[in-house]
């Protein structure tokens, strides 16, 4: 590595790790004030908050992590070009391109990190930060208003629910799917409502159909009054698991569960499922597309006051990114592109627009 880039990337990593900080501790202080109430209310043992605003850190990091690095990027070049620093390395003989290799290659070691705290710590770390929400915190937290339309997966079980009610810890309308050993389709099941009651969750006016592996009805329906069945999730669990079911799911997990939708059909699920499953992908690499677009305009900053414009700049970039790329996300799941296209749409376009800046930069 030569000395031009330990210097560079010297003056990003320093950058980065103090815009980090301070973004997370602004985080922490909106985090604080949010939850003021709830937390005078219930009177949580100190030891209790400290533990949900450490396991709260991996999504905090996650959040803020790709507008410090744009901050930082932007700050980094500014300072070079204010001291006329890019124009006696380019007077050396090196291009724009070598110039940012350091930068370039920095955001892609950012996005493998973030990748991985995603897809290894984020879920354990969210459980405990709703697990400590629940028993310590929003100790209300099943006056929840009700969900509808919600889906997930309990061990070898697929429940599609019309409506959840958290307070009356009943849901409403249910359609199960249970596999086999092999993983088919071996039953379904309705109920019209299923209510937690003394540990366990009982149907009411159920029916039940045995299927082949096609998915066909294979004997004659069986009606049955009352059904106990075997969710173990509570109540309160599935609040949570209603926010992660996509969100907070590692790859793998989505994997599967796409695969048991393409058995049962469900194709507007599948579809946003999908979407998901590819943005988990690029919303690590985020570092990576934000700084290949802002590298012409970061290598353009030639202001005194670097850290405002830097500041500026970079947020206002950083809103563009995500405005496309939730308007993007948006057309896939109303079914007007394909989900694959939804989910990079916005990083392939900000990787075109970086590239061509690069190019043009003479």
């Amino acid at each position: 590595m030569r000395i031009l880039d330990k210097y560079i990337i010297k003056n990003l990593g320093s950058g980065y790790l103090f815009i980090l900080l301070v973004f997370v501790g602004l985080y922490f202080i909106i985090d604080i004030f949010s939850n003021l109430s709830d937390m005078l209310e219930s009177k949580p043992p100190l030891g209790m908050i400290f533990q949900y605003y450490l396991y709260s850190l991996p999504l905090i990091i996650l959040r803020v992590s790709p507008f410090s690095l744009l901050i930082s990027t932007l700050y980094t070049f500014g300072e070079l070009n204010k001291n006329n620093e890019i124009i006696s390395i380019r007077s050396a003989g090196l291009s724009i391109l070598r110039i940012a290799a350091p930068v370039i290659f920095f955001a892609f070691f950012i996005s493998i990190i973030t990748f991985f705290i995603q897809e290894k710590i984020l879920i354990y770390s969210q459980k405990e930060v709703e697990d400590i929400k629940l028993r310590f915190i929003k100790k209300d937290g099943l006056a929840e208003a009700e969900e509808r339309n919600l889906a997930f997966a309990s061990g070898n079980m697929i429940f599609f629910v019309e409506k959840f009610i958290p307070k009356a810890q009943t849901m409403e309308h249910v359609i199960i799917f249970i596999e086999d050993k092999n993983r088919n389709i071996a039953q379904k099941i309705i109920c019209k409502n299923i209510t937690y009651e003394y540990g366990f969750w009982i149907g009411r006016e159920v029916i039940t159909y045995n299927l082949d592996k096609e998915g066909n009805i294979i004997d004659t329906p069986l009606n049955i009054g009352v059904k106990r069945i075997g969710l173990k999730e509570k109540p309160e669990e599935l609040i949570f698991k209603k926010s992660i079911f996509s969100q907070f799911y590692s790859l793998s997990n989505l994997q599967e569960e796409i695969s048991r939708l393409k058995k049962v059909k469900a194709k507007n699920l599948l579809a946003n499922l999908t979407i998901d499953y590819y943005q988990k992908i690029a919303e690590p690499f985020s570092h990576f597309f934000l700084v290949i677009g802002v590298l012409p305009l970061a290598l353009e900053i030639k202001k005194r006051k670097v850290s405002l414009a830097s500041l500026g700049v970079g947020l206002g970039f950083g809103f563009v990114y995500y405005t496309f790329s939730s308007f993007s996300i948006a057309l896939g799941k109303s079914g007007v592109i394909l989900p694959f296209f939804s989910a990079w749409l916005a990083p392939f376009f900000f990787l075109a627009v970086g590239v061509s800046g690069i190019i043009l930069i003479k």
